[in-house]
């Protein structure tokens, strides 16, 4: 098996355990644009940010390359990105839809099916197929045939900002103006209680959290409850929202930073403690528990406080071993892993080292790698990971 090291712009000589970090990029770093209004992060650990008017840009952890329109993208002005189960890119922007293979371009618009040119949300169902929410109603499509909800069908509203896929497979729309509407592939459901919806996410317990510019809402499928300043919310209008490892929700507001919480209580993080900017567009956790958030003035990367280290144990069909290691950390994997790629990443996210499962046992060569602690992931694989320590 080879391994390949990656260069490596920088990376901490120190890690300590239960330290919270904060990083931030912006146009000086690489990014394409400060105004970052999508991230997404694919199966190798790239980061995709969807910038409004610079494109696109990947971050692999040390390189930064930039997309846009000379390059095959339709719009710069990206306002949502999504991966499909192919690791394709889907990207909705202002001026329709683009589909990014890592090596070639295809461009939808409102000439080959596409409801409205102006995509706010994009999501991919069980069967594969592409929900766009548009300016003019809700656009599948199936890799060949497009299909358009509007209001004439039982949308609440042909503006649709926010759009979610919950775990029954009910599609939620938020609208700006109409309020929600839930739909299980035959039925509509109207919901007024929050209006002017700009993110909609769903949590493991079922509840379904819809970000409004009048607040906070969260629906257990009976009951209502709102959340405002007057609880602790950051502010009232809230554009982002993220789930982390540990089940806290976070917040991104228009103009008061990120409000964390705990189930019980919010902390609010704005530029005074860390935070790049203070009007929130965007988050996202990655496989490692970071939160990445987009702001207007460029990205910031959390790390939260690091606790738990696994040694000799399986997780989830493989074990590593020793933990800590010094210059060689061995993995056993069962045979479902096996021809599978895998990633070590430092607890910023950076990318370390990739390579390729394909023994039942397999051997890592860590010595080039400086003491800390790192996440190793088998690549494409939810919660297949585990944190090693190299001493």
């Amino acid at each position: 098996m080879k391994t390949q090291l990656l260069v490596i712009s920088f990376m901490l000589a120190n890690i300590f355990m239960n330290a919270q970090t904060w990083l931030s990029y912006n146009v000086t770093n690489g990014l394409a644009n400060n105004n970052v209004q999508a991230i997404a992060i694919d199966a190798y650990g790239n980061k995709w940010f969807g910038t409004y008017g610079g494109g696109l840009s990947k971050f692999d952890g040390a390189n930064w390359t930039t997309f846009t329109v000379n390059d095959g993208l339709v719009c710069d002005f990206v306002r949502a990105i999504k991966i499909d189960a192919s690791g394709n890119l889907w990207i909705g922007t202002d001026g329709g839809v683009s589909k990014f293979t890592g090596s070639s371009w295809t461009n939808y618009t409102t000439f080959e099916g596409l409801s409205n040119n102006l995509v706010y949300a994009i999501e991919i169902d069980l069967n594969g197929n592409k929900w766009f929410g548009t300016n003019m109603g809700v656009s599948k499509f199936d890799d060949m045939n497009w299909t358009v909800y509007t209001t004439a069908n039982g949308l609440a509203n042909n503006i649709v900002p926010g759009m979610s896929i919950d775990k029954n497979n009910n599609f939620w729309f938020g609208t700006w103006g109409g309020g929600i509407s839930k739909f299980d592939g035959n039925n509509w459901i109207t919901y007024t209680q929050a209006n002017y919806v700009n993110v909609i996410k769903p949590d493991e317990a079922g509840n379904i959290w819809f970000g409004s510019a009048s607040g906070l809402k969260k629906f257990d499928g009976t009951i209502w409850t709102n959340y405002t300043t007057s609880n602790g919310l950051a502010a009232n209008n809230v554009n982002a929202i993220a789930i982390d490892q540990s089940d806290n929700k976070w917040f991104g507001t228009n103009a008061a930073g990120i409000s964390k919480y705990n189930g019980s209580a919010f902390t609010t993080y704005n530029t005074s403690n860390g935070l790049i900017g203070n009007l929130v567009n965007t988050s996202i956790t990655d496989n490692n528990g970071n939160l990445w958030i987009g702001t207007m003035d460029g990205v910031s990367l959390y790390t939260a406080p690091v606790s738990g280290i696994n040694e000799n144990s399986i997780i989830k069909n493989f074990s590593l071993f020793p933990n800590p290691a010094n210059d060689v950390i061995h993995i056993k994997i069962n045979n479902e892993l096996q021809n599978l790629s895998y990633t070590i990443t430092d607890q910023m996210g950076n990318l370390m080292l990739v390579g390729d499962l394909d023994e039942t046992t397999t051997a890592v060569d860590i010595k080039d790698l400086a003491a800390g602690i790192y996440i190793f992931q088998i690549a494409g694989r939810a919660y297949q990971h585990c944190k090693i320590v190299k001493n």
